[in-house]
């Protein structure tokens, strides 16, 4: 099929271009979903070990997570270096037209 007053040729690299897009979107979709995923598997493990210090510690009155920060702080383990790129989009490419 061929749109008036555009070559044949652009028509398919346009295509091609698009295809290749596409492609590059399915991998960052896979890319995401497997770091949801993990970071699921993350939140889980800490509601369990959560769980088990709510239930084996002898004052209800402080959480363990704030008893290890201290009172005021507001603890956050590190994310790894490739998580991070992917959360900040630093490996995400985002082509121009062709």
């Amino acid at each position: 099929m061929e749109i008036p007053g555009m070559p044949a040729v652009n028509l398919k690299q346009t295509l091609e271009w698009l295809r290749k897009e596409l492609t590059e979107m399915q991998i960052q979709d896979q890319q995401l979903l497997l770091a949801l995923r993990h970071l699921q598997s993350l939140l889980e493990e800490l509601r369990a070990e959560s769980t088990h210090w709510e239930n084996t510690r002898p004052s209800r009155s402080t959480s363990p997570f704030r008893a290890r920060l201290g009172s005021d702080s507001r603890g956050c383990q590190p994310v790894s270096r490739g998580l991070s790129q992917l959360l900040l989009g630093e490996e995400s490419r985002r082509s121009s037209l062709p």
